[in-house]
């Protein structure tokens, strides 16, 4: 679709807002991947071009989207998709993620009124911190994974280190999977930032995931301190003890 100008907002519009990519979970993409190869060049390409036609844009939001959105992923496509969008912030500076998985009433695909209120609500402090100077005094953002790391040379415990506070439920033990076998995981603590999973038996693994759409609820997600769903990641690199 070609831009004629006719709104007259081309220096008039300063934030885009981005939910998308069921699409890109299982079908084919335009290189013949199921799309989530390309995802985030694509993505970067049309920042670019949103930025060309619209000169004063000043931050992007983006939603990490729902879990196999739309029935859509095969053999953990849609996880690897929505690895690629937590990701996404490391080619911007002014590019922030926030999780649908906390979204009550939740859609899925497309989401009721209700859910895109709920939308609205996480976004808002997002948005009047980057564009009306609202200073926050907590965390308005999702927890994301800085780094994942066994806890000794035993290699029964693994340290995930997430940018802010996050909470433990044991139901959680679950959700998580090493090197893509789940049941790893018997037991976990969280202290601040940092959460710790014991596993079962020693394990030579060498990625971790969070939250594989083929077995997940939406009533069993791992949250932060703040509220806000974490978001999720998958086949992480696990690294070796910290010196």
């Amino acid at each position: 679709m070609k831009r004629d100008g006719r709104a007259k907002l081309t220096h008039g519009i300063r934030g885009v807002l981005w939910h998308q990519g069921e699409n890109d979970q299982g079908a084919d993409g335009p290189t013949g991947g199921f799309g989530w190869e390309p995802y985030r060049q694509f993505f970067i390409d049309l920042a670019g071009a949103w930025k060309q036609d619209y000169p004063n844009v000043r931050h992007y939001y983006v939603f990490q989207i729902w879990p196999k959105a739309c029935a859509m992923g095969i053999n953990g496509s849609d996880n690897r998709l929505r690895e690629v969008q937590r990701n996404l912030p490391t080619a911007f500076s002014n590019l922030s993620i926030m999780s649908t998985l906390g979204i009550d009433p939740p859609g899925g695909c497309h989401f009721p009124a209700a859910g895109y209120a709920a939308f609205a609500r996480l976004v808002c402090p997002l948005v009047e911190r980057d564009h009306y100077g609202k200073a926050p005094t907590t965390s308005i953002t999702p927890p994301n994974l800085q780094r994942a790391s066994f806890a000794g040379d035993e290699r029964d415990e693994i340290v995930l280190e997430f940018d802010q506070p996050v909470t433990w439920d044991d139901a959680l033990a679950s959700q998580f999977s090493l090197d893509g076998r789940k049941g790893t995981v018997a037991s976990g603590a969280a202290a601040g930032n940092r959460l710790t999973l014991r596993l079962g038996a020693a394990s030579a693994a060498k990625t971790i995931t969070y939250l594989d759409s083929a077995a997940w609820s939406p009533k069993t997600l791992l949250v932060g301190a703040n509220g806000i769903a974490a978001l999720t990641f998958c086949e992480v690199p696990i690294h070796a003890r910290k010196p």
